[in-house]
């Protein structure tokens, strides 16, 4: 399944530890931009945009899992996905 949004980096609040935002890339295009974690899960609670964790390896872009939503406000890939797929896999911007 193609992700309309794929997750390439993550910023960490630091009192808390908790993700707080996500760099995404819009699929099709190379533009980047910074969000809100909670905007990202109301985004995919909707259930009408699709989130994907996505890797830079060796200058070549490797798909990893897909993101959902527990708790209406975290999100988690998916639950068989490799640990190296996971969000606290993604680079610290």
């Amino acid at each position: 399944m193609a992700a309309d949004f794929y997750i390439a980096g993550i910023r960490k609040d630091k009192s808390t530890g908790h993700i707080q935002q996500l760099q995404v890339i819009k699929a099709g295009t190379k533009k980047t931009l910074i969000t809100d974690r909670e905007f990202v899960a109301r985004l995919i609670s909707l259930k009408h945009t699709t989130f994907q964790t996505i890797f830079l390896v060796k200058n070549e872009w490797r798909y990893g899992a897909m993101v959902h939503v527990f708790d209406d406000i975290f999100l988690a890939t998916n639950a068989n996905a490799k640990l190296e797929d996971n969000l606290e896999s993604l680079p610290i911007f």
